[in-house]
């Protein structure tokens, strides 16, 4: 990740648009008691399921470049994203 990467805490329920960055990686903080969804200008892509223990997923050091990166959280859940505006 570096020091270009950007760490943006998310918690609730609710869309987070993040928009055009690169994702070096998402790291769940706690067991998500709903879901974690990761959509690409609207399609979702990618999906973390009820009961996802800590860890840091999707860690990718080069980054995966998105055009419109959006994050739904369903519930009071507690994750952090690891992005570069690009």
């Amino acid at each position: 990740m570096g020091n270009e990467s950007h760490p943006k805490k998310l918690t609730g329920t609710g869309t987070t648009t993040i928009g055009s960055c690169s994702c070096f990686g998402i790291s769940v903080n706690k067991t998500l008691t709903g879901t974690l969804t990761v959509n690409e200008s609207g399609t979702a892509v990618g999906q973390f399921a009820i009961g996802t223990t800590p860890n840091t997923y999707f860690n990718l050091p080069s980054g995966c470049r998105f055009a419109n990166l959006t994050l739904v959280l369903s519930a009071g859940d507690d994750v952090t994203v690891f992005t570069k505006a690009i």
